[in-house]
């Protein structure tokens, strides 16, 4: 017994001693890799802090050996060209959306369609990042071989982060589609100033920054953000209604550069390619949810309301945003493709009605 033990220690120490020594120098200490990391994410940031855990988790599983030097907020490359930037090299890995980079690489923001992952989070998140190939893994990738052809970048995961309602600046509720009629709503651009137009509001851009003061002027009335904006935007002090359900939830990707990933041995590319998809889910499905929970209680508990459309609204507003689904299909092959098998696929979870959803609300 105890030779057969010797033996089986001797085995296991000689294959990580062959682990080592492929990918190390001569004084016989495993070698470390370290990746230039950049994220759009402010450190206070939600994102940022569950990106904390990706990093965890990658020296966990990698004994150190994969190590990343991290920029937050978009320090080494401004937030719109940051892809450009990974392509060519100057970063090793990005932490951005997607939605940025629409011109570039327009079938990476397909999770940003509204009511795209309605009552369906998991699934589609699922559903994207399928990457067993054939038809089942066909969706994730026409995605991921966009990246690679036109960005030069393996995508790893993404995250369906927080959800986009309405927020109404003092305690006027928006919770019918004819109430956004003419009104002034604040839209970032992209999928949300085309939702604003669809639904007969008049979109008006800004940054984040100018938002509050605009809301205590009246410059707008209203603005298509996420609920967590309340909290840490302190829109609850001069906007006291939140309307559910989200029109779409804003996702978050996660890429390499491809001569950055090539550069890692086999083991260490296999793990972290694992490590980002198992992240990438817990971020999508327990960690966001959680946060947006918590965040929901502390802004009820500062006087916020949350009131939901009801299931004919829904519908009803679902049916005007068609033709944002058909702005999209029509950007690339690609995104014509993405939507076919979105429409196809929705069809088939089917998911429940709001009404059947536990909303929590202030009376």
């Amino acid at each position: 017994m105890k030779n057969r033990i010797s033996i089986t220690g001797s085995i296991v120490a000689s294959i990580i001693l062959a682990l080592c020594l492929s990918v190390i120098p001569e004084d016989g200490v495993c070698k470390t890799y370290r990746l230039k990391f950049q994220m759009a994410w402010h450190t206070q940031h939600p994102q940022y802090k569950a990106y904390q855990e990706f990093i965890k988790r990658v020296a966990e599983a990698t004994d150190g050996q994969l190590k990343f030097t991290v920029f937050p907020a978009s320090q080494l490359i401004g937030r719109n060209e940051a892809l450009d930037g990974l392509k060519n090299g100057t970063i090793d890995m990005l932490a951005s959306c997607g939605a940025y980079y629409h011109g570039m690489v327009p079938e990476g923001d397909v999770d940003w369609l509204p009511y795209v992952s309605l009552n369906n989070r998991e699934k589609f998140w699922e559903y994207m990042n399928n990457n067993e190939g054939g038809e089942a893994g066909r969706f994730h990738d026409i995605i991921y071989k966009a990246y690679q052809e036109k960005a030069n970048a393996v995508w790893l995961t993404n995250v369906i982060c927080g959800s986009s309602g309405i927020i109404g600046r003092g305690d006027t509720a928006y919770d019918t589609v004819d109430s956004l009629k003419n009104i002034k709503l604040r839209a970032a651009g992209g999928v949300s100033t085309r939702v604003a137009k669809a639904w007969g509001a008049s979109p008006v851009t800004m940054a984040t920054g100018e938002i509050y003061p605009a809301l205590q002027r009246g410059t707008v009335d209203a603005l298509l953000f996420y609920a967590y904006g309340l909290k840490d935007y302190k829109f609850f002090e001069v906007a006291k209604t939140f309307s559910q359900p989200p029109v779409f939830t804003w996702a978050d990707d996660l890429w390499i550069n491809q001569q950055a990933l090539d550069r890692l041995p086999e083991h260490l590319k296999k793990t972290l390619v694992e490590v980002a998809r198992e992240w990438g889910r817990w971020a999508s499905v327990e960690y966001w949810p959680n946060y947006e929970e918590e965040n929901k209680k502390w802004c009820i508990d500062k006087g916020v309301n949350f009131v939901t459309m009801d299931d004919a609204n829904i519908e009803k507003s679902k049916e005007m945003l068609e033709e944002v689904w058909d702005w999209y299909a029509a950007e690339s092959p690609g995104c014509g493709q993405l939507v076919a098998l979105l429409r196809a696929k929705q069809k088939e979870w089917g998911g429940k009605k709001t009404s059947e959803i536990k909303v929590t609300a202030v009376q």
